[in-house]
């Protein structure tokens, strides 16, 4: 891991009041990523669907005191609190993560929240991250997907401190909300239908097309709807009150030049809105047009 540095203050337009929950709330998302051959550029595209009950979601660009500068999508909560569910940083590492739905609810909520921040302020590519994994062994169950240039990783954390990991730079890897790791199947207490039929589908989607892969490949498996309105991973929910697809997030990263990002907003009450980013140093400087800027968040004390 390289030392987080001290960053020169930056004049904002908008600094918010950031509270992030100690553990946060079930994200029973999609997560999947490319690397080297299967990516049209060679490096790597990674993608999350977010999945929650209605609640809206933001994309903000953060400006922590010290650390780098990340982009992120904000879940943000009825109670005003508001967490990171995916994020991608100045110096190219992007970080996604999905709930761990087959762990019961209490032993979820044991251990350490806050890693998404932690990670995307203090680390600079997966290999910085996978060197100090030993340290991942405090967070609360949850599973992580990372990419930089060259590499994506998924990574398993189980209750009691348990972590396992994947590191590919060459191939595919997906997930949704049950552990996958030989070593930690221990851990599915139940697996949901949908957490099971998503993983699937998802499957089904990376290995049936031909590589290699581009970011509107990835656009179109985030909106296939094959399993019905609560197992597909477009997900719109058979009740009001359902589960369902609130945004998509997805991130190219060439081996060399300038990350890409898509994000989608599908926000309730709301017209659907996208955008496509290219990460120059002029976004990292200025944000964007509908973007607004956060300054220092406040994490909670027992983050990692």
């Amino acid at each position: 891991m390289r030392t987080m540095f001290a960053q020169a203050a930056l004049v904002v337009c908008v600094v918010l009041t950031v509270q992030f929950a100690a553990v946060s709330s079930a994200r029973p998302c999609t997560a999947w990523a490319v690397a080297g051959y299967r990516a049209s550029h060679g490096g790597t595209l990674l993608a999350k669907n977010r999945d929650w009950k209605p609640e809206r979601d933001e994309l903000k660009l953060v400006v922590p005191a010290r650390g780098f500068r990340y982009l992120a999508l904000f879940a943000l909560h009825s109670n005003g609190r508001r967490f990171v569910a995916a994020g991608i940083n100045e110096r190219g590492l992007a970080v996604i993560s999905t709930s761990a739905s087959s762990v019961p609810r209490k032993e979820r909520a044991v251990g350490a929240g806050g890693l998404n921040e932690k990670l995307l302020a203090s680390f600079d590519s997966v290999e910085s991250v996978m060197q100090q994994k030993g340290m991942l062994s405090g967070g609360h169950p949850i599973f992580l997907m990372l990419a930089d240039n060259s590499e994506i990783a998924q990574i398993e954390i189980a209750p009691h401190g348990a972590v396992a990991s994947k590191t590919v730079n060459r191939g595919a890897l997906c997930h949704t909300n049950h552990y996958l790791d030989p070593k930690l199947l221990w851990a599915n207490h139940k697996i949901g239908k949908s957490s099971a039929k998503r993983l699937e589908r998802i499957e089904q989607l990376l290995t049936g097309h031909h590589c290699p892969l581009t970011l509107n490949d990835f656009i179109s498996f985030s909106g296939d709807r094959h399993d019905g309105p609560d197992d597909s991973i477009w997900r719109t929910g058979s009740s009001p009150g359902k589960e369902r697809t609130l945004a998509t997030w997805i991130v190219s990263i060439p081996v060399k030049g300038v990350p890409s990002l898509y994000v989608k907003l599908a926000n309730p009450g709301e017209t659907e809105k996208s955008y496509r980013l290219e990460l120059d140093e002029s976004l990292w400087t200025h944000g964007w047009g509908d973007g607004g800027t956060i300054g220092t968040p406040k994490v909670p004390h027992s983050h990692l």
